[in-house]
């Protein structure tokens, strides 16, 4: 797969996988184009400014070391919660990470 490929996998209503495609990413606006109930690249930007602007509005660090969980649920929307200091020791899981972030990005925002 390079680049400009995305993988997709199509499943039942149950979940369960029933085959993958690779798709090339300049080719999907014209595999879709005036197909009923199909991407729609208006409705993803708008989704994507939503989201990107709800975490503006709620994300406010006060220190700069904050860890936040931001979660999504279908049909409810997104959620976003600073994580306490349990909770981060909880997300390490004993690696070398504060959630997602290596330890030493983490070392160095807090010099």
């Amino acid at each position: 797969m390079c680049a400009q490929e995305i993988v997709v996998g199509f499943r039942k209503p149950n979940g369960q996988l029933t085959t993958v495609q690779s798709f090339r990413t300049v080719e999907i606006p014209r595999l879709v184009r005036g197909k009923p109930g199909t991407w729609d690249p208006s409705i993803c930007l708008e989704w994507g400014d939503r989201f990107l602007t709800f975490l503006q509005n709620t994300v406010q660090p006060s220190s700069g070391r904050e860890v936040w969980r931001v979660t999504f649920e279908p049909k409810v929307g997104v959620a976003a919660a600073m994580l306490t200091d349990v909770e981060v020791d909880g997300v390490v899981n004993g690696e070398e990470r504060v959630g997602f972030l290596p330890w030493w990005y983490w070392d160095e925002v807090s010099v």
